[in-house]
């Protein structure tokens, strides 16, 4: 059953009528007092020796993968180590600075300035704390995210942990359960399980029964779950962050049993698997004595219907604990399936949430809605942000260091397509099936009466993504398309089929031929010049990513061809062989690039020594390119990182890209609650109002003298800036002597510059902070400009808009006060005679203008003060404006609205 909190919290929305919610059976008791983890007393010290152990083999690691305790050291300095709400002493000595003669771990150098700090107390009564050796080198946002899965394990409850990348989620989770654990961080607790179980063995109860407590009696245990390739990771940072009894479940299946008989025996704390062991061997391990269960990576469980969803709900373990940087990675639901994986039942059914949260925010953020349907979306948002999110999520992003890393650029690049490749999309469109998609519920021309699918032009439901699929090679390279020397006998027949309709009179190419001549990629043009400029200053590294093996190969072909000095990494190169490559792309000056397959290096690697990232291709799921992009932007990046993410324009990747936009919106909504500019008509999962974004129709379009994604966004900045034009108020300036000096400078340079067209409208930048340029980004973007491909800064268009806070303030005090009533029945029918005005107006006082008029005045003031220089200029003063603060915005309109009045 939902949360009742839940339900009151979100009771402005009304969930679909159509909700199958009622079907489900409501199983859970809200008044069941929470778990409260039971106090644990460590036992005697035992001098006696381990028991013999057989340590599992671990598969060859990947260091290359992410490593916390490669993260600069800290720079806490005297801040105090205790939890504010617990007593500031302790009886206990453990809360002391680490002492060096135990070989505490981990055993990192102090940073200048750095001094040992003692330990960080959780709780003072019960004697829970993160050693000091561990809470020396942790930074305050990590103390905080260790509170937070302590204040979730004292209440019975799970928890996600939704923090970015590169923050140190591992590094928080081992301090957390050092802490628990009742960890001295140091010698002490070298093999601390195996030296108690031998005591029990050799007490009187266990001779006479042979039997041994539960694994967790006398300290909490563990299992984690994470990707294949970061399980040795995880052994890793254990050995690195302290003394911890770890079992790798992995290998053979002996080793695996091994390793299930040293938990059962007490002897572990903690064991490490993947998903697949952990999937396949679901049956062995859900009801063992896990005190807690963590997922790593836990976005793998995003979707309910999946079989590892459905067998990690099987877990006996209630307090359960997820790590993800991208929770909401396609849509709202799959926020709701982690949580509910973390806290079942708690916040209500799926029907609930999609009822309740998903339809409020996805109406509201299309262009289209009303503005009662903004009110609530944007409503159900901070609710979310404020009272729901935070009793089971904690999320930070790379905003809380941003003082410690550089810029990222990221550029997206709207590519043409080739006038071949423009031929080939519209014959592929043409062709049989997918008319047959594009047209199934249309009447079937025979005069049946009869749809087209149900009649004379059946369609396959398979030939949907068959021919998605297609359009995307071609508008990446039309090679793609043919039959290459690699392909299976199905799939040479299959491109020797599609070739007759691509290429007809059998002109299509020849392989081989076709690799390097630029008339069958759009993109090559766009990657040469960039790669060009960029390979004229020998430091600058560069990251190619693609999804495709084939393009992964053809870009090889071509870069050999170039005679760049370049090492290409896929599924196929080892796990072992990827370290030796990462060090030679670091240290080898006559490395220029790095190819690698998105799929086989989009997570997990260290990258640093790049400082140039192109996504060939883009993905559905924006999650993915933005971890691909991450490889660089980390920690350790001591140069600003540019992104340029290629898409064809006017194609099928033009619709990804604006669905990654319409995500990554729903990303930071769903977060911070952030007010959005309302890019597209579209609303997800909704057949009645696919818009421009969803549905078949969309996906099989080739906008060919048009930028559909550039035409939204500039469509949505002017329609915000019309209505704060029309709406807005603008304020006596109370500004400081500088503003009114900085005014003053705009207006003499208004004048100064009335027959020089070009320095006109420097006045629409008064109060511009944004992004620095470089000069080398202002001659790449020239460069681009000058071959046709129009691009933006993708980040740009993420930004919340001041405009449209201001319209949902407006908006909401138009709504009625709480205990007003509404009008009903023939009362509220009947109209009221109009009151006399009193005081009366006076003649000589003018009424305020109307919004229509103000937005007619206003208008004429941004041309005539040469804020506006073009038409083509409207859109970029646009967005800008939008994205002031309400402060500069009102001084601009302010300065219209005096330049107006001095017209009158």
């Amino acid at each position: 059953m939902i949360s009742k909190t839940f339900l009151q919290l979100l009771g402005t929305a009304t969930p679909n009528k159509q909700d199958d919610s009622a079907t489900e059976s409501d199983t859970e008791d809200d008044d069941a007092p929470p778990y409260i983890p039971p106090k644990r007393k460590s036992p005697a010290s035992a001098n006696q020796p381990p028991s013999k152990r057989i340590k599992p083999s671990a598969p060859v690691d990947d260091s290359a993968t992410e490593s916390d305790s490669d993260a600069p050291s800290p720079l806490s300095k005297t801040k105090p180590a205790e939890d504010p709400d617990s007593p500031t002493e302790s009886e206990s000595d453990s809360d002391l600075p680490a002492d060096k003669r135990l070989k505490p771990r981990p055993g990192f150098p102090l940073g200048p300035g750095q001094t040992p700090l003692g330990a960080f107390v959780l709780d003072h009564e019960q004697g829970i704390m993160v050693p000091a050796a561990i809470n020396t080198y942790l930074r305050e946002y990590q103390r905080d995210g260790v509170r937070f899965f302590w204040n979730q394990y004292q209440k019975g409850l799970g928890g996600l942990l939704g923090d970015d990348m590169g923050l140190g989620k591992t590094i928080q989770v081992i301090s957390f359960l050092s802490a628990i654990m009742r960890k001295h961080g140091d010698e002490r607790d070298l093999d601390r399980r195996h030296n108690h179980i031998s005591d029990l063995q050799d007490e009187k109860a266990y001779r006479k029964k042979g039997i041994l407590p539960k694994a967790n009696a006398t300290w909490p245990t563990c299992l984690i779950i994470a990707p294949a390739t970061v399980v040795g990771n995880w052994e890793r940072e254990f050995e690195t962050w302290g003394y911890f009894e770890v079992g790798i479940y992995n290998g053979s299946k002996d080793i695996r049993k091994e390793v299930l008989k040293d938990f059962k025996m007490g002897r572990l704390d903690v064991v490490v698997t993947s998903f697949e062991l952990a999937l396949r061997d679901i049956a062995l391990l859900d009801d063992l004595p896990w005190s807690l269960v963590i997922v790593d990576e836990v976005h793998r469980v995003k979707n309910a219907n999946s079989g590892t969803t459905k067998a990690f709900h099987q877990f006996q373990s209630q307090l359960r604990f997820g790590l993800t940087g991208t929770a909401i990675q396609n849509n709202y639901t799959e926020l709701w399936t982690i949580l509910d994986w973390t806290n079942p039942k708690k916040l209500g059914t799926r029907a609930q949430w999609n009822g309740f949260v998903v339809q409020p925010l996805t109406i509201g953020q299309s262009v289209k809605a009303t503005e009662e349907q903004r009110v609530r979306g944007i409503n159900v948002a901070m609710i979310l942000r404020d009272k729901v999110l935070p009793n089971f999520f904690k999320r930070r992003t790379k905003d809380i260091i941003k003082n410690q890393l550089p810029e990222k650029h990221d550029h997206v690049v709207f590519c043409p397509l080739t006038s071949t490749q423009i031929a080939v999309y519209k014959r592929i469109l043409a062709m049989e099936p997918v008319q047959n998609l594009l047209h199934k519920d249309d009447p079937c021309p025979c005069g049946s009466g009869n749809v087209r699918k149900r009649c004379c032009h059946p369609y396959d439901a398979s030939d949907m993504l068959s021919y998605m699929s297609v359009l995307i090679k071609i508008s990446n390279h039309l090679l793609l398309i043919l039959p290459a020397p690699t392909d299976t006998p199905e799939q040479r027949d299959r491109h020797k089929t599609l070739c007759t309709f691509a290429f007809p009179d059998n002109s299509a190419p020849m392989y081989g031929q076709a690799e390097l001549q630029p008339q069958y990629c759009g993109k090559w043009a766009i990657l040469e010049n960039l790669l060009q400029e960029w390979h004229q200053d020998p430091t600058n590294k560069i990251l190619i990513f693609t999804k495709s093996i084939k393009l992964l190969s053809m870009l090889a072909f071509h870069l050999k061809n170039k005679s760049y000095g370049f090492l290409q990494l896929d599924g196929s190169v080892p796990m072992a062989a990827r370290m030796p490559m990462i060090d030679e792309f670091h240290e080898n000056p006559d490395i220029f690039i790095f190819l690698i397959s998105t799929l086989a290096g989009g997570t997990g690697l260290n990258l640093t020594g790049a400082n140039k990232v192109v996504i060939f291709d883009p993905n559905w799921n924006p999650a993915h390119d933005l971890q691909a992009m991450d490889r660089a932007y980390r920690f350790g990046q001591t140069r600003d990182v540019s992104v340029f993410r290629l898409l064809g324009a006017g194609s099928v990747e033009e619709l990804i890209y604006a669905r990654q936009l319409y995500k990554q919106q729903q990303m930071t909504i769903g977060y911070d609650a952030s007010i959005q500019t309302r890019y597209f008509e579209g609303v997800q999962n909704d057949k009645a109002r696919q818009g421009e974004l969803f549905g078949i129709k969309n996906i099989f379009r080739l906008h060919e003298d048009t930028l559909a994604t550039k035409t939204a966004i500039e469509k949505a900045n002017i329609l915000e800036l019309d209505w704060a034009m029309a709406n807005m108020d603008s304020k006596t300036s109370k500004k400081k002597d500088k503003k009114k000096k900085d005014e003053l400078a705009f207006e003499a340079d208004i004048k100064a510059s009335k027959e020089d067209n070009d320095l006109r409208g420097l006045g629409a930048f008064l109060f511009d902070e944004g992004p620095s340029i470089t000069s080398q980004q202002d001659d790449i973007q020239k460069s681009l400009n000058a071959i046709g491909a129009y691009t933006h800064l993708n980040n740009l268009q993420l930004l919340p808009t001041g405009v449209e806070e201001a319209r949902y303030g407006k908006a909401s005090k138009k709504r009625r006060k709480p205990g007003q009533k509404r009008g009903s029945g023939r009362g509220a029918a009947r109209s009221k005679s109009p009151q006399p005005v009193w005081p009366p107006v006076r003649k000589k006082h003018r009424p305020p203008p109307s919004p229509q008029t103000k937005l007619s005045n206003r208008q004429e003031a941004l041309i005539e003060l040469g804020m506006i220089r073009s038409p083509a200029h409207l859109a970029e003063f646009a967005q800008d404006f939008n994205r002031k603060s309400e402060e500069d915005q009102q001084e601009i309109l302010r300065m219209l609205d005096d330049h107006a009045a001095k017209n009158m």
